[in-house]
Parts: structure tokens; C-alpha cells; sequence
């Protein structure tokens, strides 16, 4: 959360601290290879006739048992990166068999409720408290309309409280209800301030190619990337990516969520995708394939369940499900190439959850939604998934055409769904699945399938966020990882050259060591993190780099008015007049007119809208929060901007920036 106390440079140095000790985990793979390259075989320093023979036999001998320390290192590294990695990625052994137990002690009617996930309306959680009782739901779902509003934006006291109400429906059982929210950053964003705003997940795609283009412009133009390299240089862009997700989950964990429907593997298209757009990483497969790992493993990190979304791609397709049935007229290895790459890395590393949206793909089978579809959920297992997949919401329009309240939820249980969530009716729904169970339709074993994927799930994420598991809200980083950082920076690592965060020094102050560092809540600094995003993220569409384009009185036009009044204040922190007869500056946002005749045109979501407001300068800012604005006036005031666009923009590719 947003803190301005005195304390909040000391908890700006844990977050630096914490996003040096994730950047070398990301790396570790990278790190162990480059370590064991071909280099010094030790027998330099012979004499060309071989004279000098004792002493040099001695220091081979010595070079030798460095390098059988060395390789002894690697494989204890490698040991313990493998055993953070199964603790965030999902249940274990323990907790499946724990799960079977305990599902083999339900009746069929509770069940039917573990594979339930209710919504509810306005901010009096006690209806659905009953029903997640009295059917044994899973849990519920909080939308924007269940957040309560005080005068500064969410009472998120009221809202915790209202969701410690969601959880005591559930306190008799072994394992927590499914208190689950869309908190992705950007436009799909439940709660909002006070909490902290997030830019929208496109602003870690822009953050990330903006380090790859910057590493290459160091090289010589002649000389070939060198493929390490430039790992390196975006490996803490990726920390970037994960540490923003574990902060906002510790923000979502402390008010009580468990689950976070976030973030999305979907690959965009550009503009034609109507319905993800800046909620993708970008439109590289691999970009948002690393991307949403780190956003998964960060959620971890902060106590929440996350899921990949939404298979088989929506960012693929030009029509919204939430209206119709998009179809995705794409051939099998086109689809595997490409929509399914990130989904496929996310699984063989280990997800807890994927997330089956709602798309009609004729090369699985046509006609059907995906998410009633068996040859979709068939694929899904095929590339590995073991966990549980959860549909996109049964309400939307893709599915309700096709199928009613109570045979949705069926169809999509015989389909292969382990977790149901928002059905138009989820009492209806859970006496359908008891019909279906009790008529022989849906085997039992089906059910039962469904349940203990579920419960499992829910035992994993209960002893992540109590600190129980290898990794997680306050596991210290194993002793044999806590160098890696140091290593990373002398091999020139990428992460060490992002700009500071804020407040290093203090953060050298705050506790150097692993595990107090790792214990203490760092939830106050997530703002820091914010900024950081925001900042790495600006892309230079048009214009002249790091040029002061703002002279005179600042007008501002279009986007919202919130908007607005946040770049004029933003504006003023720094120094510039507000008025008439100096630069004009164009917001373009979604559902608000577009600005005419500016000076500097900003896209604050997704950028492709730039192509329709030409002007000489032109700026992707990916975020509306107060930290984009302020990151956006250090731009046009002369900072570099070091993002570069993740999709491409009328002429302009994947990678472009002018900077």
C-alpha cells in the first residue's frame, strides 16, 4: 500500500533489496551455463619446453579443485533454485494426498460445491457467506461492485472485513475458501487506490524490450548478440515483473484474497485484439511467455494463487467473448508456435492454475466454446498440466448463447473443468452437477477428480502464505543462493544496471541479511515498484530523444478527467505552468474522446491508438496511476524514455523506440 511515513526509505531499501535477490533466481539457469563455457583449461602458464613442471603440476592441481568446488556449487544452486521453484509452482505430493483424503470424506452434494465459485452483488458479503455454507462452495469471486467506497477510493477496511466474512463461511473445513479477485494492473483492476495502481501488465513487455534494445546498442553493430548477454540484460526486467506481482499480492494477501485470477499468457495480435490489447505482456511469444512466469512465481511469492490465462489465447482473436463467441480460425502448429508457446513454458516450469477462456478454435473443435470443448481440456494435459484449470467466467456471453445456467456448468465439468467459476446461477449450477452425478451423466470419479484438484490448490496456497513451503512470505533465500547477486553484477548482469529503485543506501540499513530482509512485510514499498515499473516502461514512439518538449504553459486535453487532473499535478510537483499559449499535451484512453491538435500525443494503455493521433511527439505510457504521470513529465522534460513498444504501431514493429 502507499505510505508516506517515515519509515518508507527504509522499506524502499527492502524492495530494492528484494528485487536483487529475484533478479539472480531468474538467472540462475543462464548464470550455471555461462559459468561451465569453454574457457582457461589451467595449462597457460606452462613453459612452452614444459619446463617448471612441480610448480605448474601444483597449480593444476589447485585449478582443478576450484573447479570441482565450482561444479559442486552449480549443482547445490541448481538443487536449491529446483526446490523454490516446486514451492511456488503449485501443490505437492503432500498436499494431493492430503486432498484425496479429505475429498473421499465429502458427500456428493459438497463436492458439487468445491468446484463452485460464486459472485454476489454490492458490498454485504453475509448472502454469499450463507451460500458458500449451505452448498459447500469453493468460495466467491470480488468484482469492482463489491469493493466498498470511502471518500478517498476503496475503505479497504470494510473490504477486509468483508472478505474475513467470505473466509469464516469456510472455517470448518481444512483448508481456506477461494477468496479470488481480477487484480491484473491497468484497466482490470478490482481494487483500486488506496491500494496501489499498477501500470497494466504491457508496461513489463515495454520495460523488458527497452533493456534488450538498450543492451544491443552498446554492442558494435558488426559484432552478433551475444545470446548471454542479453539474458542478462533483461533478466531484471523480468525480476521487475515478478517482484511487482509478489507486491501486489502481499497488498491482495493482507486484505484476505487467496486467489488471483492473473496474470495473462495471451499473446496480442495488436489492434485487432478488441479484448486483451495492454492486458498482454506484448506480441512476442517468448516475451510474455517469460513474463507471465515471473508474474505467476511472483504471486507465489507474495501468498497468492495465481493462473495463466486464457487458453487457448484471446489475445489471437478479434471479437470479445464477454459478447460473442470469437472464433480462432488458426491451424494446430500455427497455434502451437505461437498462442500456445507461453502456455506451454508456464506448464513444463510449473503452474498451480490455467485458466480456459471461452474460444471457438476449429483445430480442436469447431463450433464449440473451449471451455465446453474435451479436445481443449485434452490439450491442456497433453502439454502437462496436472493442476487445476479453472473456466473464464460461465456468465459471459460466449458460453450463456450456447448453453444455459444449468447445463453450462455440467458441459464444462464433462468437458474437463476442475473449477467453475461465476456461473449465472450457482445454486442452479450445484444442483445440476448433483443431477448429472445422480442420473449417471457425469461420472462421479469426474467429480471427485475436480474436487481433490480444487482442495489440493487451496491446502498449497494455505501453507504458502503461512510461510510452511521452501519459498513464500517470509522463507528466507537459501544460504547457497544469497551470492548469486554479486556474481551477477560482476558478469555485467542486466538487472544490476536498472536505475535504482529508491532509497539503496537505506536499504543497506534495513538488513542485509536474507532472512530478515525476506520476513519483514514489504507491502508499504510497493509504490517504489509501481514507480519503477512506470518508469522503465515509457516508450518514445515519435519525436526527439531525451528533448524538453514542454514550453511555456501546459495545456492538457482529453482522456478522463481523473487523468488529467493527475498529469497537471504531476506537471506542477515539477516546476511547469499550468495554462494557455505553450505546449499541448493529448491524452488518448479508452472511453474518452480523442484529443485534437496537440503537441504530444500519449496513449495511456495500449499504444496502437497512436497510429490514428499523428503528432511530433508521440509517448506509449501503459498506466494511469499517479506514478506513470510522474515518469511521463521526466520524459518530456528531457529523461530518456527506456521502454520500447511490445506490439507494433501502425508502421512501427515489436522493439521500436526512439530512444
Amino acid at each position: 500500500m502507499i505510505s508516506s511515513s517515515p519509515d518508507a526509505p527504509r522499506v524502499a531499501g527492502r524492495m530494492t533489496s528484494a528485487l536483487r535477490r529475484l533478479a539472480p533466481l531468474l538467472m540462475v539457469p543462464a548464470l550455471l551455463l555461462s559459468s561451465c563455457a569453454p574457457g582457461d583449461d589451467g595449462g597457460a602458464g606452462d613453459d612452452a619446453d614444459g619446463t617448471g613442471g612441480e610448480a605448474s603440476g601444483d597449480g593444476q592441481n589447485q585449478d582443478q579443485q576450484e573447479r570441482d568446488q565450482q561444479v559442486q556449487d552449480e549443482q547445490e544452486r541448481r538443487e536449491a533454485f529446483a526446490a523454490r521453484e516446486a514451492a511456488l509452482a503449485g501443490p505437492g505430493d503432500q498436499h494431493r494426498d492430503t486432498a484425496a483424503a479429505a475429498v473421499a470424506e465429502l458427500s456428493i452434494d459438497e463436492q458439487a460445491g468445491q468446484v463452485l465459485v460464486g459472485e454476489y452483488g454490492g458490498t454485504d458479503a453475509f448472502g454469499m457467506a450463507g451460500l458458500i455454507e449451505e452448498l459447500h462452495l469453493a468460495g466467491a469471486i470480488v468484482m469492482g461492485d463489491n469493493v466498498p467506497r470511502g471518500e478517498d477510493g476503496a475503505d479497504l477496511d470494510a473490504l477486509a472485513g468483508e472478505l474475513d466474512t467470505l473466509h469464516q463461511a469456510a472455517v470448518s473445513r481444512e483448508w481456506p475458501a477461494v477468496v479470488a479477485v481480477d487484480q491484473e494492473g491497468g484497466l482490470v483492476t478490482r481494487v483500486g487506490h488506496p491500494l496501489t495502481e499498477w501500470p497494466a501488465p504491457m508496461a513489463y513487455g515495454a520495460a523488458r524490450l527497452g533493456a534488450l534494445d538498450g543492451q544491443h546498442s552498446d554492442e558494435a553493430p558488426e559484432e552478433a548478440p551475444d545470446e548471454a548477454a542479453e539474458e542478462a540484460a533483461v533478466a531484471g526486467h523480468d525480476a521487475l515483473a515478478a517482484l511487482g506481482h509478489r507486491a501486489m499480492g502481499e497488498d491482495l494477501a493482507e486484505l484476505g484474497f487467496t486467489l488471483d485470477f492473473a496474470p495473462n499468457a495471451d499473446v496480442t495480435l495488436g489492434a485487432e485484439d478488441v479484448a486483451i490489447g495492454s492486458r498482454s505482456f506484448g506480441a512476442d511469444p517468448q516475451l510474455v511467455a517469460d513474463l507471465a512466469l515471473a508474474g505467476l512465481r511472483g504471486l507465489a511469492e507474495g501468498g497468492l494463487a495465481g493462473s495463466a490465462k486464457h487458453f487457448p489465447g484471446h489475445g489471437g482473436v478479434t471479437e470479445d467473448s464477454h459478447l460473442t463467441l470469437p472464433v480462432q480460425p488458426a491451424e494446430l502448429s500455427e497455434l502451437e508456435d505461437h498462442d500456445w508457446a507461453p502456455f506451454q513454458q508456464v506448464i513444463e516450469a510449473g503452474a498451480p492454475m490455467i485458466m480456459m477462456g471461452h474460444l471457438d478454435v476449429p483445430a480442436l473443435e469447431a463450433g464449440v466454446p473451449s471451455s465446453l470443448s474435451p479436445a481443449a481440456y485434452e490439450r491442456l494435459r497433453e502439454m502437462g498440466h496436472d493442476g487445476v484449470i479453472v473456466t473464464d467466467a460461465l456468465n459471459m456471453a460466449a458460453v450463456v448463447d450456447q448453453a444455459g445456467p444449468a447445463e453450462a456448468p455440467v458441459r464444462a465439468l464433462e468437458a474437463g473443468a476442475d473449477l467453475l467459476l461465476m456461473p449465472s446461477d450457482v445454486r442452479t449450477a450445484h444442483t445440476a452437477i448433483i443431477d448429472a452425478v445422480e442420473s449417471g451423466r457425469l461420472e462421479e470419479d469426474r467429480l471427485t477428480e475436480a474436487a481433490e484438484r480444487v482442495v489440493a490448490l487451496m491446502l498449497w496456497q494455505q501453507d504458502l502464505a503461512a510461510g510452511e513451503l521452501g519459498a513464500g512470505p517470509g522463507v528466507a533465500l537459501p544460504e547457497v543462493l544469497q551470492g548469486l547477486e554479486e556474481e551477477v553484477e560482476q558478469d555485467g548482469g542486466g538487472y544490476a544496471n536498472l536505475p535504482s529503485i529508491s532509497g539503496e543506501d537505506a536499504g543497506e540499513d534495513a538488513g542485509e541479511d536474507a532472512g530478515e530482509d525476506a520476513g519483514e512485510d514489504t507491502g508499504d514499498g510497493a509504490a517504489e515498484v509501481a514507480a519503477a515499473v512506470a518508469r522503465h516502461a515509457v516508450t518514445l514512439v515519435a519525436g526527439q530523444c531525451e528533448a524538453d518538449v514542454l514550453q511555456g504553459p501546459v495545456t492538457v486535453v482529453g482522456g478522463q478527467e481523473q487523468d488529467r487532473a493527475r498529469l497537471e499535478s504531476a506537471l506542477q510537483a515539477a516546476g511547469h505552468q499550468l495554462g494557455a499559449g505553450g505546449t499541448v499535451i493529448g491524452l488518448v484512453a479508452p472511453g474518452a474522446p480523442p484529443s485534437q491538435g496537440a503537441d504530444v500525443v500519449v496513449a495511456l494503455d495500449r499504444p496502437e491508438p497512436l497510429r490514428l493521433h499523428p503528432a511530433e511527439t508521440q509517448v506509449a505510457l501503459y498506466g494511469r496511476g499517479e506514478e506513470s504521470f510522474t515518469a511521463l513529465v521526466e520524459v518530456l522534460a528531457g529523461a530518456p524514455a527506456p521502454g520500447a513498444l511490445p506490439t507494433p504501431v501502425g508502421e512501427h514493429e515489436v522493439g521500436h523506440s526512439v530512444c
